[in-house]
Parts: C-alpha cells; sequence; structure tokens
C-alpha cells in the first residue's frame, strides 16, 4: 500500500512540477510524513531526493519541447547562486526571526498573486513596451533569487511559488518560460538541501525503495506534465497556476 500510495502522489506531484515549474515538495511532504507516516528527517531527506529527480527531468522535458531559450539560461544562471545564498541564511535566521510574521506575509502573497491569475492578469513591468537593461534584470535576478531562497531556507520549499509570479512580473516571461526558469534555479537549490542532509546521515535507507519508487514515477508525470504545459493556452495554464498558489497557502498555515 505504501509503495501504491509513494507512486501516485509521485505521479500526481510530478505532473504538477513538469506543468507549472513548481517543485511540489510543499504537497509532497504532508504525504511522506502523514500518510507514510516517515519520520520527520527521513521524510524531508526524501522529500528533498524525490524533489531533485523531479525538477531536473522536468527541465530537461521543458527543454526539449523548446519551452527555453537564452534569457531563460541568463537568468537561471544569475538566480541560482543566489537562491542557495539566499537558502543559507534563511536556514540561519530561522531562530532569529518571528516566522509567524514573516508566514502571513507569504501567505498574503500568494493569495493575492493566485486570485490575480485566476481572474485579471498580473501587471508586467518587463515587457518590449518597458524594456529593461542586462544590469537592470541582472539586479532584479539577484534580488529574487535571494530572497526566495531565505523564504525557501526559513520554510524548507524550492520557492517556485514564489519565484513564477516574479519571474512574470519582473521580466515579462510568460507562464512557460517562467516555469521553466524556476525549474533551472530549483535544480541546484533542492541539491544543496539534499547533499547536506545526506551528509547529515538523514538518508533512511530502510525507506529508500519508497522514494525511489516516487521518484521515478514523478519522472512519469514530469514528462506528461510538460508535454501538456506545451500544448494547453498560457492562460489556461495561469490560472491553474493561480490554483495551485492558493492550494500552497492553505497548505503554509496549516500544520508543519
Amino acid at each position: 500500500m505504501k509503495l501504491f500510495i509513494s507512486s501516485i502522489s509521485g505521479v500526481v506531484l510530478g505532473f504538477l512540477a513538469g506543468l507549472l515549474g513548481v517543485g511540489g515538495g510543499e504537497f509532497r511532504l504532508p504525504v511522506l510524513l502523514y500518510v507514510l507516516k516517515l519520520p520527520i528527517l527521513s521524510a524531508i531527506t526524501g522529500n528533498l531526493f524525490v524533489g531533485l529527480a523531479t525538477v531536473v527531468f522536468s527541465f530537461i522535458a521543458r527543454v526539449n519541447l523548446k519551452m527555453f531559450n537564452s534569457e531563460v539560461l541568463t537568468l537561471g544562471l544569475i538566480m541560482s547562486p543566489a537562491s542557495i545564498l539566499g537558502a543559507y541564511l534563511g536556514a540561519m535566521l530561522t531562530d532569529k526571526i518571528k516566522t509567524k510574521v514573516l508566514k502571513v506575509a507569504v501567505v498574503a502573497f500568494l493569495i493575492i498573486v493566485g486570485v490575480k491569475f485566476l481572474f485579471k492578469p498580473l501587471l508586467v513591468l518587463g515587457t518590449d513596451k518597458f524594456y529593461l537593461p542586462i544590469w537592470q534584470k541582472s539586479v532584479y535576478a539577484l534580488a529574487v533569487g535571494i530572497v526566495v531562497g531565505v523564504i525557501s531556507g526559513i520554510f524548507g520549499v524550492a520557492g517556485g511559488e514564489f519565484r513564477i509570479p516574479l519571474l512574470i512580473y519582473l521580466f515579462g516571461l510568460d507562464v512557460k518560460l517562467a516555469g521553466t526558469t524556476s525549474l533551472l534555479v530549483s535544480i541546484p537549490t533542492v541539491a544543496a538541501g539534499f547533499i547536506k542532509h545526506h551528509k547529515l546521515n538523514h538518508f533512511d535507507s530502510k525507506h529508500s525503495l519508497i522514494f525511489t519508487i516516487m521518484a521515478l514515477s514523478s519522472l512519469v508525470g514530469g514528462y506528461f506534465g510538460a508535454r501538456f504545459a506545451y500544448e494547453i493556452d498560457k492562460h489556461l495554464l495561469e490560472k491553474i497556476l493561480g490554483v495551485v498558489l492558493i492550494l500552497a497557502s492553505v497548505r503554509m498555515v496549516t500544520k508543519p
């Protein structure tokens, strides 16, 4: 039964990753903790392991489907080290700031953006009509990387839900390219978290089969999610993203 649940949840959350460009870790972790009943450290490390496989494969699938360009690569390369730095800072700040206050702000952001995606497109600064010079894009990319990295480090999420709206708003990327960029940035961020936990011996080999099955099924879901993202109308994809953002906000106010 545990392997069956692992495979089904892997396909569903992998599909979400391929479709939108989010890692799905905040939805996967409750399955590992409360449905599969794994110890918390093992669940966190397994979540990172499955998440890493998911974002890598989903990114490759999107590149093969031409949901990729030079701007995605440039923004991804700038944001990735900034995101890792931010995640490290966030982990250090966890016990030094009032996370309840930050959680309220983050949840409010997710709900507002999610509702706007559902009912009215976001205003976009980075369109052809409002050209951003390369230095300004670089500054914005570094800022987004650090800020989302800090949130990721504090709450233990990949951060795609926060990164994608900012990529659309600040850089004028459509929702498909924003998702690809988010996956690219998520790869080193999630990898760094997994390596850290693995070195601390938090990866429990007793549950390796569960994590492997979930990872493999996530690859299947990621492939079909990417294919669907390629075919679907971008405005409908934005509405789906809006729903996911609102669900993510609900997830954050429930028990960890």
